[in-house]
């Protein structure tokens, strides 16, 4: 869930209905239905899904990036067409990135499944490496991965720190918050410098690395409760929206997450919000004094909640 100016953008599953298209657009206010978009197919200016969706060149546009065909698109908010305006194909040196936005019109910042940085600039442009930011840091009690020169150590702790990737271009901010570890990476591209905040929980998830195929991968205890569950990010604050549950109660109850902390950009906490229901997928509207969220129960919708006007 994203927003492009008075609107939220959806993704829907790509494993629904191959016929439906696979983003849905609604009006803030009135909160009402207003298109769909993204003609599924490998197809010229048609998506297979819709990995991450970003602002576009313009007002009236969104970007969708899709992971199965590797393709940025865009999209235009002034037409009743399911299929883009316009598509080109991820450069070669990207592949390996599978979460990205823009830093620049001529640069990608993103996330790669192998790599020593945290996050990587490419060039969009020729696939190129333009710099990398952040190394991994020592995780606690974790002795077996501190070979940062390993390229399946990085890959583990890249799997151990996996979660939720957004960005806000204008201000310059690029948000990593962990599915699994308690931990936020806020990136400021201005400055190119981390802030790293820790918590709620400060243990370390339980987990074991075993062997599969000619690698080995992370596989956590499913006893395991999920931690940040998204992210949005305004002029102003970050709003981390918080889970704290685990697989068997998510499939039990339905819930994902009833927690928003609200943060500064230099990441200091200075708010909580407690939902009545459970909601995954984040935005928030200071304009409109509002917070949406898509329901967790059997029939998702839309929930509205009022934002507080302390965070206005």
């Amino acid at each position: 869930m994203n927003a492009v100016g008075d609107f939220l953008i959806i993704s829907e599953n790509r494993r629904n209905d191959p016929t439906y298209p696979l983003i849905r657009i609604f009006r803030k206010s009135p909160l009402s239905y207003f298109s769909s978009k993204g003609k599924p197919g490998f197809g010229p200016l048609e998506i297979p899904s819709a990995t991450l969706v970003e602002s576009g060149p313009n007002d009236s546009t969104f970007t969708v990036y899709s992971g199965m065909s590797k393709t940025l698109t865009d999209f235009s908010l002034a037409d009743t067409s399911l299929l883009g305006i316009n598509q080109y194909k991820q450069p070669e040196g990207l592949y390996e990135v599978y979460k990205m936005f823009h830093a620049t019109d001529s640069t990608m910042l993103g996330i790669k499944s192998i790599d020593e940085n945290r996050l990587v600039e490419i060039s969009l442009k020729d696939g190129k490496r333009i710099a990398g930011y952040g190394k991994w840091e020592k995780i606690p009690n974790a002795d077996h991965l501190i070979d940062y020169s390993d390229p399946i150590v990085n890959f583990h702790l890249g799997q151990i720190n996996k979660g939720w990737f957004k960005a806000n271009r204008k201000e310059g901010l690029f948000v990593t918050a962990g599915v699994y570890r308690d931990r936020i990476e806020i990136f400021d591209y201005n400055n190119k410098k981390f802030t790293v905040v820790e918590g709620p929980r400060l243990d370390l998830p339980k987990f074991e690395i075993v062997p599969s195929g000619a690698n080995s991968v992370v596989i956590f205890d499913i006893e395991n409760k999920y931690g940040h569950r998204d992210i949005y990010i305004d002029d102003k604050y970050i709003y981390d929206l918080y889970g704290g549950f685990n697989e068997e109660e998510i499939f039990e109850n339905n819930v994902v997450a009833k927690t928003i902390y609200i943060l500064t950009h230099s990441g200091d906490v200075v708010g909580m919000l407690h939902l009545d229901i459970s909601i995954r997928g984040l935005v928030v509207d200071t304009s409109l004094k509002k917070i949406y969220g898509i329901t967790t129960d059997k029939d998702p919708g839309i929930a509205v909640f009022d934002l507080p006007d302390e965070f206005l």
